[in-house]
């Protein structure tokens, strides 16, 4: 008998591509309550190839962090 297994959705507060701390400014108001000021994500532009880099089930989860959007080439 085989097992099969759905790809869990990662915390919002990780990175969907290295799993490292996003330090989402929205997922930080959530979890505290206090308003933040925008993400720095909503102020960037992000190329296909970091979109593409995001699993099926992380995809409108979770922010990529400052690291991996820097580190995908464009």
């Amino acid at each position: 008998m085989s097992q099969t297994t759905t790809p869990q959705t990662p915390p919002a507060s990780l990175c969907p591509i290295c799993g490292g701390p996003n330090l989402c400014a929205m997922e930080i108001g959530r979890v505290t309550g206090v308003m933040q000021e925008p993400c720095w994500c909503t102020k960037v532009k992000f190329s296909k190839n970091v979109l593409d880099r995001i699993p099926a089930e992380a995809t409108n989860a979770a922010c990529v962090c400052a690291a991996c959007r820097a580190a995908t080439p464009a």
